[in-house]
């Protein structure tokens, strides 16, 4: 954000927009932390700060008599009740009930963040609020990358040689981040392109260049797929879309566009299955283990966690309790094991709130999505929720992921401040 903005705007404001430009950072030290076995949990600090920010903020604030409003505040009071709920019958140890309540803390912030920003709507609206999205797409692009070159980190997959995370420590998380991260800057280059040309064009470039880097770094299938068909999109835009200042600047791009589809079929290909070489072999290596089941696949073997976690699910000896308020998280971890844990985000939400708790997950899902599809509404946000909702049933890590979740929340948020009243 611009600093003569910042200086004019309410203290709490300027400290929701400085928590949320250094969650990258957050992360990153945290998974510094964790793979230097140093015991300060600052992830965990940091997110419990933040929600304790956005709780307070939200009550100091006058509350709307609005369906957002009533949707909000039953999902969160009904997820508490459930929680509560489950703390007692299940008779969890304190130690379940607090990674439950970390769990909870995390899963609330993409509830949270989009109504705080409700409650200060007509002063957001003010702002460039894509901003935000680039500034975090600049640290997460760097805190990859320059680990990477100076030779520290830790591959994607463990006990392999496929991809590379840093200290990025959820692989799905990063994924994520960069596929929010290049759709913003995708939008700011193309719009760039179409205005005067000059240093925040060769810094949008730059900044493409390295996300599209950092997909190959993190090497995830999701993760290369997604930069390969957004890369492929805006040279179809900038080809046969995009209206130009001037026939240089089009011929310019014509030759550039060209020129590089030639290196990269030339060269290019060659660089980028060195780089993914150990994903390859792993997924290889999985397709002759599954005996060549591409659901399996495709899948991560989530689909076998599913079947087992659900056939664990329905042998609770609370059957009644289980199906409407489900069995919490820790209980299921600590026992099932990797079947209590499914990667799948509505069916995790389901084993560990029951039908109760995905029902308000679809109603408060259900009333951001009709927002972001009405026709006057339609707008990156729209597009992403979509995508982020994909993610987050196929592949998971986004509702119940600090990262993934602040992420949301944020789009949810700009879905919010394009809501005509």
């Amino acid at each position: 954000m611009e600093l003569t903005r910042i200086e004019k705007q309410p203290l709490n404001i300027t400290t929701f927009m400085i928590l949320i430009i250094i969650f990258p950072l957050i992360d990153f030290l945290n998974g510094f932390f964790l793979s230097s076995y140093i015991p300060i949990p600052i992830g965990v600090i940091f997110r419990f700060v933040f929600f304790t920010f956005l709780f307070i903020m939200i009550l100091v604030e006058t509350i709307p008599k609005t369906n957002l409003s009533l949707f909000t505040f039953l999902f969160l009071s009904g997820n508490v009740c459930i929680f509560l709920f489950q703390s007692l019958l299940l008779q969890n140890s304190f130690s379940w009930i607090l990674s439950d309540l970390a769990i909870f803390i995390k899963y609330f912030l993409w509830v949270l963040i989009p109504y705080y920003i409700y409650q200060r709507k007509k002063f957001f609206q003010t702002l460039d609020y894509e901003k935000m999205f680039i500034v975090i797409s600049v640290l997460f692009t760097t805190l990859l990358i320059i680990p990477y070159l100076l030779g520290v980190g830790y591959q994607t997959y463990e006990n392999s040689d496929a991809g590379y995370k840093g200290f990025f420590f959820a692989n799905n998380d990063t994924s994520f981040a960069f596929i929010v991260s290049i759709t913003f800057t995708a939008k700011a280059l193309v719009q760039q392109i179409q205005r005067k040309w000059g240093a925040h064009l060769f810094f949008l470039l730059l900044l493409y260049t390295g996300n599209v880097l950092c997909f190959l770094l993190v090497s995830t299938k999701t993760g290369i797929i997604y930069g390969a068909c957004i890369t492929s999109i805006i040279l179809f835009q900038l080809l046969f879309i995009v209206k130009y200042r001037s026939t240089c600047h089009k011929v310019f791009v014509w030759l550039t566009s060209l020129s590089f589809m030639g290196w990269i079929i030339l060269r290019g290909v060659f660089y980028v299955k060195r780089m993914i070489a150990g994903t390859y072999e792993r997924i290889v290596y999985f397709y002759y283990l599954y005996d060549g089941d591409l659901v399996r696949l495709l899948s991560s073997s989530r689909s076998d966690f599913l079947e087992g976690g659900f056939i664990r699910f329905l042998e609770s000896p609370y059957p009644t309790f289980t199906m409407l308020f489900g069995q919490g998280f820790e209980y299921r971890l600590q026992h099932f094991g990797r079947l209590g844990l499914i990667e799948m985000d509505f069916f995790d939400a389901f084993f560990g709130l029951g039908l109760l708790g995905i029902l308000l997950l679809v109603l408060l899902v259900g009333y951001y999505a009709s927002l972001a599809m009405k026709k006057k509404s339609l707008s990156i946000y729209s597009y992403l929720l979509i995508v982020s909702l994909l993610y987050s049933f196929f592949a998971g890590h986004v509702l119940f992921s600090a990262l993934s979740s602040t992420l949301l929340g944020l789009i949810c948020g700009g879905i919010i401040l394009l809501k005509k009243e």
